[in-house]
């Protein structure tokens, strides 16, 4: 070994030690304050480095590593997460930014069946989309809400940034797209700027879907993610073709189990009422008589019947909050109460 080798090894050593060192750092500052939102603190971080542009680290990766070596995962390792699938969809994205990579991860192809695994004790976790900030409420989570008895336990947010994946050199050569319905719908300003609105579309189930057929079809491309693009190993032409910069969408972890009080909760609920005069109104008074803040009211149609997916400060065991809860408990299904991550999307 060279002179030059050995420098830089010791130099390696010496940048291990301060990591090291600043870790320490930071676990002596959570455990001094525990219920520091420790998500929304790391998310800004990787927000500002991505908009800085200065750094060699693939940021893809650096929100799958953050989870496991700068906070306390919400779950021990080696547990059985199930997702949204197939691999490299944004769910699964989502639950190793969420989890870290330290467990055992599996997907399955409906919401449904998250729930099913869940229930039936075949994953001790399921992530779920509920919300996209372009599209809304997910209606398959609320039925699946309805039909079964699983608690929300955490939340986490996701941005989504669609790519452009070829094997075709040049721009002009691609002849066929493949991708989801909704991911051509959020790239159609991209799509027009570049005349592939004038190719043939192919929808299909899934962006990791089309991230495997377009490496496997001549002529061909995909929209997917960056996870989607390296588990395929396709190439990348564009980065960042949403038309909204700013599209993210939010997911729950569900489980059987339930989640201990903090000082800054959030509670979900779905709320079915009588179809009579008013009673929306006095139903939301409640809260308002006891300064309790509503964060998100959204109307849905579960079986025909109209039901609302409401959010709120606080805790489902607050006495002011279960007084209420109480109350109206024919019309309620508390899905849980947990740690507030994010305001909105």
């Amino acid at each position: 070994m060279n002179n030059k080798s050995k420098k830089n090894i010791e130099k390696l050593n010496l940048i291990n030690n301060k990591i090291l060192k600043l870790l320490d750092e930071r676990i002596a500052i959570l455990e001094k304050e525990p219920n520091l939102n420790t998500f929304s603190i790391d998310t800004k971080s990787i927000e500002k480095i991505q908009k800085q542009k200065n750094t060699k680290v693939d940021l893809v990766l650096l929100h799958q590593l953050f989870p496991e070596i700068l906070l306390p995962n919400l779950i021990s390792n080696d547990e059985k997460i199930v997702y949204l699938g197939p691999q490299g969809s944004y769910t699964q994205e989502a639950a190793i930014n969420k989890f870290g990579i330290n467990n055992i991860y599996y997907s399955v192809n409906s919401i449904k069946n998250i729930f099913f695994e869940v229930n039936e004790d075949r994953a001790k976790y399921g992530i779920v989309p509920i919300e996209n900030s372009s599209n809304g409420i997910v209606g398959d989570t609320i039925n699946c809400f309805n039909s079964y008895d699983l608690n929300i336990i955490g939340e986490t947010v996701l941005d989504i940034h669609h790519t452009l994946v070829s094997k075709c050199n040049k721009i002009e050569d691609i002849k066929i797209i493949y991708s989801k319905d909704i991911a051509f719908d959020q790239c159609s300003i991209f799509l027009e700027n570049y005349h592939l609105n004038e190719v043939k579309y192919e929808y299909v189930d899934s962006t990791t879907k089309a991230a495997i057929l377009a490496s496997q079809t001549p002529n061909s491309a995909a929209i997917c993610s960056k996870l989607a693009a390296k588990t395929s190993n396709i190439p990348i032409l564009f980065n960042d073709i949403e038309d909204n910069k700013d599209n993210k969408t939010r997911f729950f972890i569900i489980s059987k189990s339930d989640t201990k009080k903090s000082t800054n909760d959030k509670t979900s609920i779905i709320v079915q009422l009588p179809d009579k005069y008013g009673s929306l109104i006095d139903f939301l008074n409640d809260f308002k008589e006891a300064k309790i803040n509503l964060s998100k009211i959204k109307s849905h149609i579960v079986k025909g019947i109209s039901t609302f997916f409401i959010e709120f400060e606080g805790h489902k065991n607050d006495s002011n909050i279960k007084k209420i809860l109480n109350k109206h408990n024919k019309h309620i299904k508390i899905l849980g109460s947990y740690k507030k991550e994010i305001e909105d999307i």
